[in-house]
């Protein structure tokens, strides 16, 4: 009954984790908190957010770093869609670490930015240096459609 109760309150919570000076808000179904292993899972319709990023999935794991003040990487699982400004990324797994601004997108990766798409497996993304790499395997190769903006 405990069970029952604890997982309705969690399903109006919204948590509130300080990541440097953004703070990110995660909405979820049920929430399992692992304070040993600095692991914290939301489960069903997650949603994350913060003045920088957008995440939405059905799983998202967060890891913290040794003193549990600071998230040391996000994994998001099954239906990933990330908005960050004007790029919109869709795909199967999406990897985030916060201290490094890099996202990995892996399996049926989509991104949209403006009017260009590109369609490939995996997805590297440095965010702060401005730079990514797109790959495929040999049977689905790299698919962009890029226009003139």
């Amino acid at each position: 009954m405990f069970k029952k109760s604890f997982n309705i309150i969690i399903i109006n919570l919204i948590l509130i984790i300080n990541s440097y000076s953004n703070e990110l808000r995660i909405t979820s179904e049920n929430l399992e908190v692992d304070r040993e292993n600095k692991i914290t899972v939301f489960l069903g319709d997650v949603y994350a957010y913060n003045k920088d990023i957008k995440i939405w999935s059905e799983k998202l794991i967060v890891k913290f770093d040794n003193k549990e003040n600071e998230i040391e990487q996000l994994n998001a699982e099954n239906s990933v869609k990330i908005i960050k400004e004007e790029i919109t990324a869709t795909g199967d797994i999406g990897l985030y670490y916060p201290k490094s601004e890099i996202l990995n997108l892996l399996g049926n990766v989509e991104v949209i930015e403006n009017n260009n798409y590109v369609k490939c497996d995996e997805l590297y993304l440095d965010i702060k240096n401005s730079t990514s790499i797109m790959k495929s395997n040999s049977s689905n190769r790299v698919e962009a459609y890029i226009t003139n903006n």
